[in-house]
């Protein structure tokens, strides 16, 4: 009988010498690259061969930091999930001149197709991210799976590694934040047709004039995208309705 790993990352049995790592928020910079990553390698396990199946998909993450993924029906990775729904996601910085000088992400885990009751929302959530996806979302066989995360490992670069943060700390509690939440998709719209709102986020999270658009909102923070990239200012403090959501906005 083949025994079941104990993690599904296992540890390589090798001491780290921290002394010589450098230090970095991996927490953090793992909560960012999930929330900002769109581009990622998705990789599925073949049933007959058992090699994995890798192949690039956009990424999209739910309000509680789930990540999922469109995949039609026909597809390779769908008949892969169906036999085995063991799946590896890996993230990167988009437009990282060196891979390997910048923080990457692996997250594993299993995918669920979402609900027919919730499709809906996750398709409009989907499109905010990647507008010209509503060429395929509504295709007959068009299928968008969510992934339960079950281990990670963070990469911040060269001697920058850490496997202490866990699936946990992916995740935005959204218990207490109805009100926020409730009202989020009519917040985003506003936000969208005010240019000197998505002017002032945008430079909230670092960045100067483009073709912004709000993508996302959540208790921890807000996400706007271009056709090209995602990027995601973070709150001071948790916002669970929107007057306070608001205020930290005029802050």
């Amino acid at each position: 009988m083949q025994l079941q790993p104990t993690t599904p990352i296992t540890p390589r049995g090798i001491e780290l010498n921290l002394a010589a790592a450098r230090p970095f928020e991996a927490m953090q910079e793992a909560r960012s690259l999930l929330r900002t990553a769109r581009l990622v390698a998705l990789a599925t396990l073949d049933p007959q061969s058992g090699y994995p199946y890798t192949m690039a998909t956009n990424l999209a993450v739910e309000p509680d930091g789930t990540p999922f993924f469109f995949v039609a029906r026909l597809a390779v990775h769908a008949r892969n999930i169906e036999a085995d729904n063991r799946v590896s996601l890996g993230l990167a910085e988009a437009g990282a001149p060196d891979a390997l000088t910048r923080p990457r992400l692996t997250l594993v885990g299993r995918a669920h197709l979402i609900p027919a009751a919730e499709e809906a929302d996750a398709k409009e959530r989907y499109a905010r991210r990647y507008p010209k996806a509503k060429l395929y979302l509504d295709l007959p066989d068009a299928c968008l799976y969510r992934v339960e995360v079950e281990a990670l490992q963070i990469n911040g670069g060269p001697a920058q590694n850490a496997n202490e943060v866990t699936a946990a700390a992916l995740k935005t509690e959204l218990s207490g934040a109805e009100a926020l939440m409730s009202g989020a998709s009519g917040e985003i719209d506003r936000l969208n047709r005010s240019a000197a709102e998505l002017s002032a986020l945008a430079a909230l999270a670092g960045n100067g004039p483009g073709h912004w658009r709000v993508s996302g909102l959540d208790p921890d923070g807000i996400e706007l995208s271009t056709s090209r990239e995602t990027i995601r200012h973070w709150f001071g403090r948790r916002v669970t309705n929107l007057e306070p959501l608001a205020g930290q906005l005029k802050r």
